[in-house]
């Protein structure tokens, strides 16, 4: 169960920091010089979501696509909370069948 609940744990991390650096984006949209930012996601070694944040080239559809990134990370973000409060409704369940 602790293995579950740690990969949703990292789900939920990398979705927040997809939002933070998609809001960093467009915050920046009208500053000349500064930095689009992309999230990258691998496999943690041990189960779930490892990110790391890099600069990425300019795009002329940047703003649609880190709103509609946002949008995407907030439903991983609520998705991986749901889990979360399934898998502490299951341990409730047992628990109460062994009492």
């Amino acid at each position: 169960m602790g293995n579950i609940l740690a990969i949703a744990g990292s789900g939920m991390r990398a979705a927040q920091q997809g939002v933070q650096v998609a809001a960093h984006n467009v915050a920046n949209l009208s500053t000349p010089d500064a930095t689009r930012l992309q999230v990258q996601r691998g496999a943690a070694p041990a189960g779930g979501v490892q990110t790391t944040v890099g600069a990425t080239a300019q795009d002329p559809a940047a703003p649609l696509t880190d709103l509609l990134a946002a949008r995407t990370e907030v439903l991983a973000f609520t998705a991986n909370a749901a889990l979360i409060r399934r898998a502490d409704d299951m341990v409730g369940v047992l628990l109460d069948a062994t009492a």
